[in-house]
């Protein structure tokens, strides 16, 4: 009795074992890759996919499928024998199927990381010519073929060939204008490098105005922001303002939220001391370094320049000392930016020698700043705040000088002063507000408000 009880358990055992390995044929495991994807399970993904291939090695969906995975866990994990991995399923896909759009485009993508651009060019361009060969259904076909144009346009700016660039990003967004939002958005931080500044206007509101920013509150405040930065750019404070606002008043919340909002009052801040509407300004970086105290050295350097152009000299000193703690060390343009406020207050004061050391801290942080900027590829500098320059201007020169000249370093004051003259600096009489009350000066006037030139985003 007991031998036939183990002999049926035994068969149903196998058949149970028969039934499971019929359901998970290689187009099962490559759904079951395809939902733990989408959960953010790479590694189980790779897995599946890996399965699905074992199954049917003559499938190039299988192989392009795995692609996106391994890059992530070559990501996450800096491990390079995943992204060797997912270049040998690429070449597979591609001796498979030499048509197949997708392996080209991931092919193209491997080669821009790779920095070999103008073969990433070759590889855009096969798959661009073969999307009658893309399998999924048309509207798919229609975001693949956009997003494709829209990588062969960073390729072509990274070779700074900028008009070939601009016409690829421009063909991304014909193709899918609605639905491209880093076509957009890469558009309008190509046209900000170039200057054309009301062009980059246009293209951030198409960001805006597409379905991701519509749908996803981390993402549409964004475009936004970078309008509200191109406006300052442009000198138009009033406008810049409504914007910043327009960000406030989403009330937006979830992740990111306090650090977006941040960035909004920061930037309401610099508009309105650009106004001189001060109160109101240092009102709006204080509420800005409440949402994200931890991180605002951008925000605390523009309240000390608030306070310096309202005469409050020791406050702004320390704001500028606060900031000077928190920015990291690659944030050379911020630094230049604190260093110069923090000098011009401490000369207000008649502290010439520090403000002379933090001048001198300006022109280290400038340099590096700039030297950065030169390195920098030309999509990160399109791109990415932390390679904006920031060169010292002739004011930054005559006030030099005038510290200089204060303690009796008379030629180097000459010095710094022909400097200031050659970058076309003219000084004027003007009235300045110091904290015990208005005072004319014939030697330095009063000194605006430092540009913008914290993180874009």
């Amino acid at each position: 009795m007991k031998t036939r009880f183990a002999i049926a358990l035994l068969a149903l055992a196998m058949l149970c074992a028969s039934s499971l390995a019929q359901e998970n044929t290689a187009e099962d495991w490559y759904k079951k890759g395809r939902d733990l994807a989408k959960n953010g399970s790479y590694e189980e993904a790779v897995f599946a996919y890996n399965r699905a291939i074992e199954l049917e090695p003559n499938n190039a969906t299988f192989y392009t499928a795995i692609v996106p995975n391994l890059n992530m866990l070559a990501l996450t994990t800096n491990n390079q024998s995943k992204r060797n991995e997912s270049l040998e399923a690429i070449d597979k896909a591609l001796e498979i199927d030499p048509k197949n759009p997708v392996a080209w485009e991931q092919k193209g993508s491997m080669l821009s990381q790779i920095q070999r651009y103008n073969e990433s060019l070759e590889a855009y361009d096969k798959a661009i010519e073969n999307i009658d060969s893309y399998s999924q259904d048309a509207h798919s076909q229609t975001e693949f073929l956009s997003y494709t144009w829209t990588s062969k346009s960073i390729s072509l700016w990274q070779l700074m060939r900028y008009n070939e660039s601009l016409e690829a990003v421009d063909k991304a967004v014909q193709i899918d204008p609605a639905g491209n939002y880093d076509a957009w958005v890469f558009k309008g931080e190509l046209l900000v490098s170039l200057g054309r500044y009301n062009e980059s206007l246009q293209a951030f509101e198409g960001a805006a105005a597409t379905e991701t920013a519509s749908s996803q509150p981390k993402i549409s405040p964004l475009p936004w922001a970078a309008e509200g930065y191109v406006l300052m750019q442009m000198g138009r404070y009033e406008e810049a303002d409504r914007i910043y606002q327009k960000i406030i008043d989403l009330n937006f919340t979830g992740e990111g939220a306090d650090r977006s909002l941040a960035e909004a009052w920061r930037g309401r801040g610099n508009a309105l001391a650009k106004l001189g509407k001060y109160n109101e300004s240092l009102q709006a970086f204080d509420t800005a370094i409440e949402l994200n105290a931890e991180n605002a050295p951008y925000a605390w350097t523009g309240k000390s320049d608030a306070l310096k152009d309202t005469g409050r000299y020791d406050e702004a000193i320390k704001a500028y000392d606060l900031a000077l703690e928190l920015y990291p060390e690659y944030a050379d343009a911020g630094i230049a930016r604190a260093q110069n406020g923090r000098g011009d207050a401490l000369t207000r004061q008649g502290k010439s020698d520090e403000a002379l050391a933090a001048y001198e801290a300006a022109v280290k942080a400038s340099d590096e700043a700039i030297s950065a900027f030169n390195n920098a590829t030309p999509i990160d500098r399109a791109v990415s705040f932390t390679f904006d320059p920031y060169p010292l201007d002739g004011e930054f020169w005559h006030n030099r000088a005038f510290a200089l000249h204060s303690i009796g370093r008379n030629a180097e004051a000459e010095e710094s002063s022909a400097k200031a003259t050659e970058m076309g600096y003219r000084p004027k009489m003007v009235t300045a507000v110091a904290g015990s009350g208005p005072i004319v000066t014939e030697k330095m006037e009063m000194m605006p408000e430092a540009e913008e030139t914290g993180p874009r985003r």
